[in-house]
């Protein structure tokens, strides 16, 4: 009994089997076929521009700090106490050449000069008197002395010189005093302005000391950084324009070219330039001329780049690498030799040449030698369409 189960468990696993692999085989047999079609690889098709040389012309831009050209300490050049001061001298007054802003105590200086007064009197009586006794020493001679010439001695030579000598330092001596009580007043050496104020009225003075600072605010300047390469580019004479937005209105004024200074600074690798301000009647007159101290925009004119070649900045990968389309829609891979760059092109003077076609579009996995597809705009090749 058992080994009959057995027997009909194996003949029904045997039949299963076979059914099951006949089943596959007429599914293979029968299965549709599969189309069969040519693998068709797409050729990139990319935008781009035509670049051509020229002679480029830039601005260069700086920016800077007013400083005023003269600025100095205003002191007094002899010593005393201050008996007059200017009821204005304040930081931000302002004073004309000559003004007296200033008076220390003359006193002293007045009796100076008129002791000098009378040492001269006293030097002008003496060389007089010598003057006379020399003229007598030469008749007494003549009487006596015959035809023998007469020795300075006897003429009173040296005793004349040393009169008039005494003459001389007498008058310097006046001079000297005349100018000391001169210089008792202490005038504005130049259209100025206070800067700051460290003594007033009452205080003692020695020769030197700081009464206060000074600056003339009529003459003011600017100095301008350039990094090397613009500092190459820099023409010598040129129109600078300086700005600053003030209260929210934008504030514009004309400098001169002054001079360069000459050194380039290790920190930054700039080279400087001294502009004059010019002033602007047409703003209000605070604003005729910037303050000292407020920042300035300045942009310079007139650097000129001869036959550099505008490459677009979105063609740029890289530094320096770019894309380019040759005549057999072949891509080629360039390295540019950039002088100067833009917020919208770079300029090259190597690493592609005038009429090519400098690839626009993105190319992923870009390969030497692949060929590419120009867009084409209604019929046309749209690198054609953009350059000019």
């Amino acid at each position: 009994m058992i080994m009959k189960t057995v027997i009909t468990t194996i003949v029904a696993i045997v039949t299963v089997l076979g059914l099951t692999i006949f089943g596959v085989y007429l599914l293979k047999e029968n299965a549709p076929e599969a189309e069969k079609k040519k693998r068709v690889e797409a050729t990139p098709v990319v935008e781009f521009e035509i670049v051509s040389k020229s002679d480029f012309e830039f601005s260069l831009e700086s920016e800077g700090v007013v400083v005023a050209s003269r600025e100095t300490i205003l002191s007094p050049q002899v010593g005393g106490r201050l008996a007059l001061v200017d009821d204005r001298f304040e930081v931000g007054a302002t004073y004309k050449k000559g003004h007296v802003i200033a008076e220390i105590d003359a006193v002293d200086y007045q009796a100076a000069v008129a002791q000098a007064d009378s040492t001269l009197a006293d030097a002008e009586l003496a060389l007089i008197q010598e003057e006379a006794r020399s003229q007598q020493a030469a008749r007494d001679w003549e009487k006596i002395g015959g035809e023998k010439p007469a020795s300075d001695l006897v003429l009173r030579v040296p005793f004349l010189i040393s009169a008039k000598a005494r003459v001389a330092a007498a008058i310097a001596a006046r001079d000297k005093a005349e100018a000391d009580l001169a210089r008792t007043k202490i005038v504005a050496p130049f259209d100025c302005r206070i800067r700051s104020v460290n003594m007033n009225l009452g205080a003692t003075v020695v020769p030197g000391a700081k009464l206060g600072t000074i600056y003339d605010p009529n003459n003011l300047m600017i100095r301008l950084p350039f990094s090397l390469n613009d500092y190459a580019q820099l023409p010598e004479k040129t129109d600078i324009t300086l700005n600053a937005d003030i209260g929210g209105k934008l504030y514009e004024w004309k400098a001169e070219m002054m001079w360069e200074l000459g050194e380039v600074d290790q920190k930054t690798l700039s080279s400087f330039v001294l502009a004059k301000i010019i002033a602007n009647s047409d703003h209000p007159y605070r604003f005729s001329l910037p303050s000292p101290g407020v920042f300035l925009n300045a942009t310079v004119k007139g650097g000129v780049l001869p036959g550099v070649i505008a490459v677009p900045r979105s063609a740029v990968r890289g530094q320096n690498q770019i894309l380019v389309l040759n005549g057999e829609n072949k891509l080629e891979q360039r390295e540019l030799m950039v002088v100067r760059q833009n917020a919208s092109h770079v300029l090259a003077t190597q690493g592609v040449a005038d009429g090519e076609k400098v690839i626009l579009t993105k190319v992923d996995m870009p390969v030497p030698g692949m060929t590419l597809e120009p867009a084409k705009i209604d019929g046309k090749e749209e690198g054609n369409i953009k350059s000019n």
